[in-house]
């Protein structure tokens, strides 16, 4: 036995230049292999106890190593099935095979580690990005990080659907509801596909039948303003803020539309919809494609351009009472929900102007002005039919 102390180990077995070593590390009482396999060091433990029994069963298994070795037919991966997959892929390489790892060898968290470098990272900056990030950090990771790719099955996804429920606030233990359970679930999906594709995976697929098991959406009244409804809510609005929304039910637009909205997107004719803020984030590229649109001015769209044209010197259009620049959140929070409070009407969201929008385009003739300059009403029933 020889003491190495360079290396902290006890050196056996190696008197006769055998190739590799069996060691035992300085504190362990096991015993671990040590050789090279294309001039890389190799160290890995046996799991065994220092015995002299058990180092004779050693020696003669690292024979077998290097017999195959030098009969080109080891497999590193098969040999240490232990090893990382990082290492097991390195040498499948230099022994001339393409490493493909079984699902039951890959780690959820493993593979996402490696799939945020050689996927997400090249995905564009905007809230896809953003969001597919916060969803794994928050929900996937927690859930699945010590699972493998085979033990995620349908099964497990609906066990994951039944956890999800809201952490803190007013719904707080409550579960959340169908859109955002999809919305969890979006990314988790992305992952296993690539996953499968990339190692070439033949899977059942977990995600065939959620449809029965995500929550029931809860039953909603109309979201769109009745025209009453809007004239009473507008009224009871900021009047500042009354052209900002007037704008938003004339054109569509959204909150995070209406944040990143320049006055150099202000054409001789038209609005160029370009830009989007969310959470405090400027994007040129927004959500999806088909945002990127031209809106045709209209009078009644002139006039409120002209309005808050004429408040500002920055390039923003929109901006606060301040002078700071719109920001969606404060604008729901602070403006729109005491608008809500004032007219009674609660139970509508500023993404509920959108919906007026395409519900109600015919408000907006330009037949003669009025008093919101929005709209020339049309008969509208009180109730729905």
């Amino acid at each position: 036995m020889k003491q190495l102390p360079h290396l902290d180990m006890l050196l056996f077995d190696n008197e006769e230049k055998k190739q590799g070593s069996i060691i035992r590390k300085a504190g362990s009482r096991k015993l671990y292999i040590l050789f090279y396999y294309f001039n890389k060091r190799v160290e890995k433990t046996t799991g065994l106890n220092d015995t002299p029994k058990n180092r004779e069963k050693v020696r003669l298994w690292l024979d077998r190593i290097f017999e195959r070795r030098d009969a080109g037919k080891l497999i590193f991966a098969e040999a240490f099935p232990g090893s990382s997959e990082e290492e097991k892929a390195y040498f499948a390489k230099l022994e001339g095979w393409q490493y493909a790892p079984e699902p039951r060898d890959i780690l959820f968290s493993s593979y996402v580690q490696e799939w945020f470098q050689t996927v997400w990272s090249y995905y564009p900056e905007g809230t896809k990005k953003d969001d597919y990030k916060l969803i794994i950090n928050s929900w996937l990771a927690p859930h699945f990080k010590e699972m493998t790719f085979f033990q995620i099955s349908g099964v497990e996804i609906q066990k994951f659907i039944a956890s999800l429920k809201w952490r803190k606030g007013p719904k707080q233990g409550q579960l959340l509801s169908k859109a955002r359970a999809k919305n969890i679930l979006i990314p988790l999906r992305t992952i296993w596909n690539d996953a499968c594709d990339q190692y070439r995976w033949t899977l059942h697929n977990p995600f065939s039948n959620l449809r029965k098991h995500l929550p029931k959406a809860p039953a909603k009244r109309r979201e769109g303003f009745r025209f009453d409804e809007w004239m009473e809510f507008l009224n009871r609005i900021d009047p500042w803020y009354q052209p900002v929304a007037e704008l938003m039910i004339l054109t569509g637009m959204i909150n995070s539309e209406m944040a990143g909205l320049r006055v150099s997107d202000i054409r001789p004719d038209y609005i160029l919809v370009q830009h989007t803020i969310v959470r405090g984030k400027g994007s040129d590229t927004p959500k999806t494609l088909y945002r990127i649109r031209k809106i045709p001015i209209t009078l009644a769209i002139r006039k409120q351009l002209d309005i808050l044209l004429a408040r500002n010197s920055d390039d923003k259009l929109v901006t606060t009472k301040s002078g700071t620049y719109f920001n969606p959140a404060n604008f729901r929070k602070d403006i729109w929900e005491k608008a809500g409070k004032a007219s009674g009407i609660t139970d509508k969201v500023p993404y509920s102007l959108r919906h007026s929008f395409a519900a109600c385009r015919r408000w907006f003739r330009e037949a003669r002005p009025r008093t919101p300059a929005c709209a020339e009403p049309l008969p509208i029933r009180a109730s729905p039919p």
